[in-house]
């Protein structure tokens, strides 16, 4: 196997669950992926033989099968584990794992059990600083029973992220429909703050990201005060520090709208995502 791929030139897919992973030319988009977002994927971090946070990954792949009524049954995670350690035992790699309701139907769905495509692509670590961030103008969160899950309804986050890149930001910041933060682009966030940690609640409908979980399982291990709740844009506009987090790891931002943050990584977060 090449060490190195782009993010869709080693792609896999399964038609059902005693199929095996199949290697495909290019991603097959299932029908109902293709009509109405029906799914939910979670990108995890192959590390040499383990993936990182995998139970948590798991964890939330079940609730988000169980709110869309997926067959949870139709996954293996043991099965893919094992496939990844076969196939690229010493490599480190960026894992999006797909799973589509299979079948057709228009709105109501004929069928409940799913295909299963990974895409598997070079790992790059999260950037250590990233320069300036601001709060998107255009878009904004709302609740759904499917908020928390990673789902392939992500239009929210593709045009938050547009509308960054023509901002020339490195990141922005969602806020929910009452306007309370949220999250970032493509990240939870959280601040610093007399040396208090913060970070919006998923009642502000944020993902639950497996990056923002690992953070707050080490702030409880090491007793290091934090409060979630509901905030408003003020809270970091007068914080200390902003980083934001997912799989990949820590950015701290060096600038919020503009203000200059502090960027000196905490020590208590720096093993987390190695």
């Amino acid at each position: 196997m090449n060490s190195f791929m782009t993010e869709n030139e080693t792609t896999y897919q399964k038609l059902t669950p005693n199929d095996t992973w199949t290697s495909q030319s290019m991603v097959d988009i299932p029908v109902r992926a293709v009509n109405f977002g029906d799914g939910l994927f979670e990108t995890m971090v192959f590390d040499h033989g383990e993936i990182r946070f995998f139970d948590k990954h798991i964890k939330r792949l079940y609730e988000g099968m169980g709110v869309l009524g997926l067959k949870s049954e139709n996954i293996d995670p043991k099965e893919l584990l094992h496939f990844l350690r076969i196939n690229y035992p010493d490599i480190l790699l960026r894992v999006r794992w797909n799973v589509v309701r299979a079948g057709k139907g228009k709105y109501t769905p004929e069928r409940n059990e799913v295909i299963q495509n990974l895409q598997l692509s070079e790992f790059k670590t999260a950037s250590a600083v990233k320069g300036s961030a601001d709060v998107s103008l255009k878009i904004q969160l709302f609740p759904t029973p499917w908020s928390r899950f990673k789902t392939l309804n992500s239009l929210p986050y593709v045009l938050a992220n547009l509308e960054r890149t023509e901002r020339g930001l490195d990141e922005i910041i969602l806020l929910d429909n009452r306007g309370f933060v949220s999250e970032a682009g493509s990240s939870n966030v959280f601040w610093v703050k007399d040396e208090v940690i913060y970070t919006p609640s998923l009642s502000c409908s944020c993902i639950n990201g497996i990056g923002r979980q690992a953070i707050l399982d080490q702030l409880t291990k090491k007793s290091i005060p934090f409060q979630e709740g509901e905030y408003k844009i003020s809270e970091l506009e007068t914080s200390d520090q902003i980083f934001v987090s997912n799989c990949t790891g820590i950015s701290y931002l060096g600038r919020f709208q503009r203000r200059r943050l502090d960027t000196r990584p905490l020590d208590f977060l720096k093993l987390i995502f190695h």
